[in-house]
């Protein structure tokens, strides 16, 4: 059997830590619920030139508590979502680590709108690619994302090439969470006016 340390035992005998958890799990619910809205009313003029598959009416906060052992909470809005087919603007908390969003592009999307997006961030600070095989991580290790000015075309290129998807993301500390909503929607804004169909 393990032995407990001090400070477990500690932490097991106060339940302020797990209330305080509780209640910004809430407040981050409200956040996303709010961005959510907020993206609605921005979604407006977008309605007949964006791909018809995309939900411009409701979004999904989904929530958790084990991503790599820490509590998540995520919106998908606008989105789409099928096995081969994914086009989603994600917004994500991971407690202890981030506030992010993210573009993710698979399969027709990634093929039709994959190189324009690119192109509109190219040369735009704080946006990260990702170079993983696998679209469903979400830290920001080496391995996982670089930032997109860092890459060589033809790494780019090669990704392209190699993969059935894109993602395009921008983090910012927890601690400013609050400050920067209005970043996370102009990213997706950005991002729009080249996933157009016409």
């Amino acid at each position: 059997m393990s032995k407990f340390t001090t400070q477990e035992l500690d932490l097991a005998s106060d339940p302020t830590i797990l209330l305080i958890k509780y209640r910004m799990m809430e407040k981050v619910w409200d956040f996303l619920e709010e961005m959510q809205e907020e993206i609605r009313i921005q979604l407006l003029p977008f309605h007949n030139k964006l791909p018809k598959e995309l939900n411009l009416i409701h979004g999904k906060i989904s929530k958790g508590e084990n991503y790599k052992r820490l509590p998540f909470m995520m919106l998908d809005f606008p989105a789409f979502f099928t096995k081969e087919d994914i086009l989603a603007f994600r917004t994500m908390f991971y407690w202890g680590n981030f506030i992010s969003s993210t573009f993710h592009l698979q399969g027709k999307f990634m093929k039709d709108y994959g190189k324009p997006l690119i192109e509109r961030f190219r040369d735009a600070d704080g946006v990260y690619f990702c170079v993983n095989n696998s679209p469903w991580e979400y830290d920001y290790k080496s391995n996982n994302y670089v930032l997109l000015k860092e890459l060589r075309p033809e790494e780019i290129e090669d990704h392209l090439l190699n993969m059935s998807f894109i993602k395009l993301s921008i983090k910012f500390p927890v601690e400013k969470m609050p400050d920067r909503k209005q970043n996370m929607i102009n990213f997706l804004l950005d991002g729009l006016k080249v996933i157009q169909t016409n």
